[in-house]
């Protein structure tokens, strides 16, 4: 078997994950929910003193959420992922109780975000105004994120259920992708953020295009998003370091990169592993899996110690992050499911065995941080337990896959 690690560990994890979500009802707190509360909406104008408030609320171990009267929410994008892990842990167990919640959450993203017209699906990530000095986000401004994730969710819903109902609001995702956040400029094509965004590539969200365009061909092939995948595949690799890394960004204007190493890495490999099957162009199909191999071994060898935790931005150490780890497990793991090479799929195993030992409550929720000498025991809900969730699901897919083709099931 290819796979080797303790996978009772991931389902103990699990389950007493899935029972203190189900507890919390998926509402809990956000580590950018800074603006939410009833003190600094009286500082709306303040731009600077929200950005600080925004930070101070992200960094401190202590939670000082009920002093400012931040109330807890709900994030569309936490409903996706969630929804997703109940549709893989439906397709291990075949439990119903699985198949049940997954549907009534995508019942609520389907409710919340289908267009007034009702022939587009768009969501946005968060359900508080978010800002920082060259970004903004809230609950009204639709971002590829919340769409992307959403649109996978239901190709899932799709696959794993059968139901066409999922395949048809992933085309009214697809519709408000090509329409909204496709972006043509000097025959460089990549996918906005926001639908307002100007001025910058953020390459990690044309990954996140890309995976998604890849799960919609297998569903419904269509020549036109094979063109438009590998053009955004021609953008990643171009603008690959020579060490294998990507920048998180690049200003358009002035042509300078915005250096951020952290999860996001695991994005952009995401997005071309899964578009890799779909390549046409026989250049593309030369260079993209060496731009893989490159960016895999700065993800694994740089980024991650051989223990297992992530740096939070490489090369800066501190905190460990709950969301490098859990993005750790999930790409290594659909490294294996791709290539089947098993030091993928071991170290995916030992990125989520550092991190169950590590930043797992015994009341099932998942740190946020660790930081020398203390820890951030915040249970946020989308960044840390949603994550997570998604993360110990993918892994426990891949063993039983794994498992199913040795026994030959």
């Amino acid at each position: 078997m290819g796979i080797d690690m303790n996978t009772q560990m991931l389902w103990n994890s699990l389950n007493s994950l899935y029972l203190w979500v189900k507890r919390e009802k998926y509402i809990g707190w956000d580590p950018y929910d800074g603006l939410s509360g009833e003190i600094s909406r009286k500082f709306a104008d303040k731009r600077m003193l929200n950005i600080a408030m925004i930070q101070m609320n992200l960094y401190s171990p202590l939670n000082l959420r009920p002093l400012f009267r931040i109330q807890k929410g709900s994030a569309n994008k936490a409903l996706a992922l969630f929804s997703r892990a109940y549709l893989y842990l439906y397709s291990i167990t075949g439990h119903e109780e699985f198949k049940i919640e997954a549907k009534f959450l995508l019942k609520k993203l389907e409710e919340q975000n289908i267009s007034n017209e009702g022939h587009k699906f768009s969501c946005a990530s968060y359900y508080f105004p978010y800002i920082a000095p060259k970004h903004y986000l809230s609950r009204s401004l639709p971002d590829i994120i919340c769409v992307t994730e959403s649109l996978k969710s239901f190709l899932v819903a799709y696959e794993i259920l059968g139901m066409k109902k999922y395949l048809n609001l992933a085309r009214k995702g697809m519709r408000f992708l090509l329409d909204e956040l496709l972006k043509n400029s000097n025959d460089t094509i990549y996918f906005k953020y926001t639908p307002n965004e100007k001025g910058k590539i953020v390459f990690n969200v044309s990954a996140l295009a890309l995976e998604t365009i890849s799960s919609f061909l297998k569903y419904s092939p269509d020549g036109t998003l094979i063109d438009i995948g590998e053009k955004v595949t021609k953008l990643l690799i171009n603008h690959q370091r020579d060490d294998g890394a990507w920048p998180y960004s690049l200003y358009t204007g002035s042509g300078v990169y915005y250096w951020q190493i952290d999860y996001h890495q695991g994005f952009i490999l995401d997005g071309l592993v899964s578009f890799l099957p779909y390549i046409t162009e026989e250049t593309l199909k030369d260079r993209t899996p060496k731009a893989i191999e490159k960016g895999v071994d700065f993800y694994m060898n740089r980024q991650f110690s051989p223990e297992g935790w992530s740096y939070y931005r490489y090369p800066i150490k501190y905190p460990i992050d709950i969301h490098n780890q859990a993005q750790g497990i999930i790409t290594f793991s659909k490294l294996y499911k791709a290539f089947k090479n098993p030091k993928y799929s071991e170290f995916a195993g030992k990125i989520a065995e550092w991190t169950i030992k590590n930043m797992q409550d015994p009341a099932g929720y998942f740190y946020a941080h660790i930081w020398p000498g203390f820890v951030n025991k915040i249970p946020y809900m989308r960044w840390a337990q949603a994550w997570m969730m998604v993360a110990l699901t993918t892994i426990l897919k891949v063993v039983t896959d794994e498992d199913s083709i040795r026994l030959g099931v």
